[in-house]
């Protein structure tokens, strides 16, 4: 009996090794990404982000005043974003507007160029030149996921133009009172 005990506990030893040495050297666990849905817009500058214009007095009797010859205008506003969408499919815009009121019989366009500098992804494609008013209007289409760079030189150059609407019956509206109002961005979802 001691015997069959003996052979009994040393065939368990042997199958037990085995087992032992049967064990498998690769091993793995699961690894998830999450990557956060972005939408971040801003403006930027080398010198301060207002705009000024001054029109040119007319250099002869009866011609209207001059808004063409803007040399202390600012146009070098670059647009900069950020955008991770949430499927390969969505797509973003920026859309402009102006908030506050601008002066009767005058209008205020506005371009935006390609985009430039060190940005990456899907970028959006501009519009063309765009008249600026207190309804969104779109002026870059078909963001995805994206940065265009921080800071100058990076993103899409803003240029404004403002124009007497020579359309307009409201030049005795004119007067030599400044007007300040704002031009709004906004990073939205392609609706």
């Amino acid at each position: 009996m001691k015997i069959v005990q003996r052979i009994l506990v040393l065939f368990l030893m042997v199958c037990y090794t085995g087992v032992l040495v049967a064990q498998d050297n690769v091993s793995s666990h699961k690894l998830n990404i999450e990557v956060p849905e972005v939408a971040l817009l801003g403006l930027v500058s080398e010198n301060a982000s207002d705009i000024s214009f001054s029109a040119s007095s007319p250099t002869e009797a009866g011609n209207a005043i001059d808004f063409h010859n803007n040399k202390n205008q600012n146009n070098h506003i670059w647009l900069n974003y950020s955008s991770v969408i949430n499927n390969s499919t969505h797509r973003r815009k920026i859309v402009a507007f102006v908030q506050g009121e601008m002066p009767k019989g005058m209008h205020l366009k506005v371009k935006a160029s390609e985009a430039e500098g060190s940005g990456k992804g899907k970028l959006g494609h501009p519009a063309g030149e765009i008249l600026l008013s207190d309804k969104p209007a779109e002026i870059i289409s078909g963001i995805g996921s994206c940065y265009t760079g921080k800071g100058v030189n990076n993103g899409h150059v803003l240029t404004y133009e403002l124009e007497y609407d020579q359309d307009s019956p409201t030049y005795a509206g004119l007067s030599t009172e400044p007007t300040t109002f704002n031009v709004i961005y906004t990073l939205t979802d392609h609706n």
